[in-house]
C-alpha cells in the first residue's frame, strides 16, 4: 500500500556524508523539539479520505495512479478491491459510514474547501477501533493525476496538522480522537552536550571473519566521512547481535543507524515526561515530517528471527 504521508527517520532528511554532519542535523532537531509542540505518532492503518465530485460522497484514496484511487474507494465498490473478512475492508467501511452519518461533516468540508478541491484530504489512522485524525493535507501532482507541484517529489504536503485544527475538527466529527501534543521545554544546547557525552561513552562490539570480537569506540569516528549507500536495517540488527561478520566498509551507515536510535531514545526516554514511544515533528527547512521512534521496524513479511538482546530495544 503506497505511503501518501511519508514520515522520515532523521537520517532520511538528506544525504549524509559524515557523522559530524549528522550530529549537526540532530542538534537542529533538538532545537525544534525544545521550542515547538510535538505530536504523538499514532501507529495503525492510514486511511486518506477525500470528497469525490463524481460520486458526491467521501472516498478513500491512497494517492497512487491506479484507477482504484483515481476513482476513489467508496462503499459501493469496496468489495471489488478488498475481501470482506480483512481488517482493511472493515476499517475503510467503518470510516466511510461514520463520515456519511455525521451531521457536522459538511461544515468541516465547507470550511476547508474539501468539497471543491479533490486533492485535499483528511488523514485518519485506525488503531484499536478508534479513529484518529492527524491532519489536513494536499496531494501532490503525479504523471496521471493533478495536485500541488512538488520539486522534491513529495506525495503530499501538510496544510494543517496543528492542535488547534485537530481540536476544531474533533468538535465537528464527534467520533474521532486526536493525537496527544507535548511541550518538552528544555535547553537544547545543554541537552545536545549531554547527548554528545552519551556518544563519547558508547562502545560497539562486532564479530570479525576470524570470529574474534572487534571493539569500536564511537567517539573515535565522529569525524568519519563516506559516501551514502544503502544499508538494510535488518543487517544493522544482525551486526549488533553478532549474527554476521562485520564489514568495516559498512561502518558509516551502521553508525548513522545506531546514532539515530541513541538520539531517539535519548529524547523519548530522558526528555519526554509523557514517555511516548514515538513522536513526529515538522522540519520546516526540509519540509519533511520527521519521526522519532525507540526502535526500527523490520519487514514483517520476511521470516522473523529471534535476536539476542541488543544494545537498544527491538520491536518487530
Amino acid at each position: 500500500m503506497p505511503k501518501l504521508i511519508d514520515h522520515k527517520h532523521p537520517y532520511q532528511i538528506k544525504n549524509l556524508n559524515s557523522i559530524s554532519e549528522y550530529l549537526f542535523l540532530l542538534k537542529n532537531l533538538l532545537r525544534i523539539i525544545s521550542s515547538s509542540k510535538i505530536q504523538q505518532k499514532i501507529e495503525g492503518i492510514n486511511l486518506p479520505v477525500r470528497w469525490s465530485l463524481k460520486y458526491s460522497s467521501w472516498v478513500v484514496d491512497f494517492g497512487s495512479d491506479k484507477q482504484r484511487d483515481i476513482e476513489g474507494i467508496h462503499l459501493n465498490n469496496l468489495r471489488f478491491y478488498y475481501d470482506e473478512s480483512t481488517e482493511i475492508f472493515n476499517s475503510i467501511a467503518n470510516i466511510l459510514k461514520k463520515l456519511k452519518n455525521c451531521n457536522n461533516v459538511n461544515e468541516l468540508g465547507n470550511d476547508f474547501k474539501l468539497f471543491k478541491n479533490e486533492n485535499r484530504f483528511l488523514n485518519f489512522i485506525i488503531k484499536e477501533n478508534k479513529f484518529f485524525l492527524t491532519g489536513l493535507y494536499n496531494r501532490c501532482q503525479t504523471k496521471k493525476r493533478s495536485g500541488i507541484f512538488s520539486n522534491k517529489n513529495f506525495k503530499s504536503i501538510i496544510i494543517d496538522n496543528s492542535e488547534e485544527f485537530l481540536n476544531l475538527s474533533k468538535n465537528k466529527l464527534n467520533f474521532i480522537f486526536v493525537p496527544e501534543f507535548y511541550n518538552l521545554n528544555f535547553d537544547y544546547l545543554l541537552e545536545y552536550k549531554n547527548f554528545i557525552k552519551l556518544i563519547e561513552k558508547e562502545k560497539l562490539c562486532f564479530l570479525s571473519k576470524s570470529k574474534e570480537n572487534i571493539l569500536y569506540n564511537l567517539k573515535d569516528y565522529i569525524d568519519l566521512q563516506d559516501k551514502p549507500k544503502k544499508y538494510e536495517i535488518k543487517k544493522y540488527y544482525e551486526a549488533i547481535n553478532q549474527e554476521i561478520y562485520f564489514n568495516k566498509t559498512d561502518l558509516m551507515q551502521f553508525l548513522i543507524l545506531h546514532i539515530t536510535l541513541l538520539f531517539n531514545n535519548f529524547v523519548l526516554k530522558n526528555l519526554n515526561n509523557n514517555k511516548s514511544n514515538s513522536i513526529v515533528l515538522e522540519d520546516k527547512y526540509s519540509n519533511q515530517i520527521v519521526k522519532l521512534v525507540t526502535d526500527f521496524n523490520i519487514d514483517k513479511n520476511k521470516v522473523e528471527k529471534v535476536l539476542k538482546k541488543p544494545l537498544l530495544p527491538v520491536r518487530f
